[in-house]
């Protein structure tokens, strides 16, 4: 069916669907170029089309958007948190416990979480062991809880299931410097001593940065063996 165009007063561009191929107008203000285009170059200019913030200042660091999956980076300060810990002799005990400032990154619906030796983040900012279990090569192991597809808009329920779901003894060993075999072991003493900060010579402290990181596990840039 033939209907007269009419084209958006701002648009700088249209492409156009026809038999067999399609057609790419660049839209300038004294002419019209047209390009014809095969399924695969649009194709191929599709799957290149992403966003990125870059570098962030505030709790969100970075976030992207493309199509193999979005990415997050977000911390949360060092602060005493209310965390529910399983213990074979203990059974489910809720502890008010600190803990040091934490860098999570989120693509897809794969999560990674670290420790931080200082408040102040940034891309240079090195990665330590998050000093908690259920974390194994900084991927959160969620158990069947099922986790939502990273966003900023999810961003706030991703942390709230970190902290609200049970800890148990998976990936508790090599967490902290004193209780290598079980750092759930440190929560407790903390924990009991009413302690106010996560002591950083606790902290097992690695090389890695939050850049190093994001260009492995989001773009794919460089190998490291510790993720």
């Amino acid at each position: 069916m033939n209907r007269p165009l009419q084209v958006p007063v701002d648009a700088s561009a249209a492409l156009y669907f026809l038999p067999g191929q399609y057609l790419f107008a660049d839209l300038k203000e004294s002419s019209v170029s047209l390009k014809a285009l095969s399924s695969d170059q649009v194709a191929r200019a599709f799957r290149r089309v992403y966003t990125d913030t870059g570098w962030l200042g505030k709790r969100v660091l970075r976030y992207r958007e493309a199509p193999e999956g979005n990415a997050i980076l977000s911390y949360e300060p060092a602060a005493t948190r209310k965390i529910t810990v399983v213990f074979a002799d203990k059974g489910l005990v809720e502890i008010l416990v600190p803990l040091p400032p934490l860098i999570l990154l989120g693509k897809g619906r794969e999560y990674y979480l670290w420790a931080a030796p200082s408040s102040h983040i940034s891309a240079n900012t090195n990665l330590a062991v998050a000093p908690l279990p259920n974390v194994g090569s900084g991927k959160i192991c969620f158990g069947k809880n099922e986790v939502t597809e990273t966003h900023p808009s999810t961003l706030s329920e991703v942390w709230k299931l970190i902290f609200q779901t049970p800890f148990n003894a998976d990936h508790a060993g090599e967490r902290c410097l004193t209780e290598p075999q079980d750092v759930r072991e440190l929560l407790w003493k903390l924990a009991g001593a009413k302690a106010k900060k996560f002591p950083k010579s606790e902290l097992l402290l690695s090389s890695t940065t939050i850049a190093d990181a994001w260009e492995t596990i989001v773009e794919q840039r460089r190998y490291d063996s510790r993720f």
